[in-house]
């Protein structure tokens, strides 16, 4: 708690539970656009990680064609700063799914898919141009891993675990 009580107001509100929890359904929603399924639960944690990170964010391809491979031999940088920010991203994104699937704003099924409820608006506001960028990041994240091929070369290519 000492450690929050310490972070800028603005670090604050982008690193708390109900937020990582709405990056988890934009990440959802942005599966379920590109794919028409609910995003597994490992990449449903792994693309708020990304979206919150900044310099991973910052290098994310611009279109959802380009390949996990050759994103990241062109930004290995952003590889590093993602094996960073995981270990410290990563229980606090699934506190926010666990609060998503709380409240209900987010769903579990039986194949460890998560879907986002419809109740979440697709409409991205913020009140920060940076709240927005993330949740962009998030949406993209899910559309462009759906295609990324299967889980355990898309953690592998990344150097994270799930």
């Amino acid at each position: 708690m000492a450690v929050f009580e310490s972070l800028s107001r603005e670090e604050r509100n982008l690193y708390n539970p109900a937020f990582a929890g709405l990056l988890v359904a934009r990440t959802a929603q942005g599966y379920e656009e590109e794919n028409g399924l609910g995003c597994h639960i490992s990449l449903a944690v792994l693309a708020p990680v990304m979206a919150l990170t900044a310099p991973v964010r910052t290098a994310l391809p611009r279109t959802t064609s380009a390949t996990p491979v050759n994103w990241i031999e062109r930004e290995s940088t952003a590889r590093i700063h993602l094996q960073a920010a995981a270990p410290l991203l990563g229980p606090l994104v699934r506190d926010g799914l666990l609060l998503g699937l709380q409240a209900g704003a987010l769903t579990l099924d039986g194949r460890r898919r998560i879907q986002a409820a419809k109740r979440i608006p697709k409409r991205i506001t913020g009140g920060t141009p940076e709240v927005v960028q993330i949740q962009k990041a998030s949406v993209f994240l899910g559309r462009w891993l759906s295609r990324a091929g299967d889980l355990p070369t898309i953690f592998t290519l990344l150097g994270v675990r799930p």
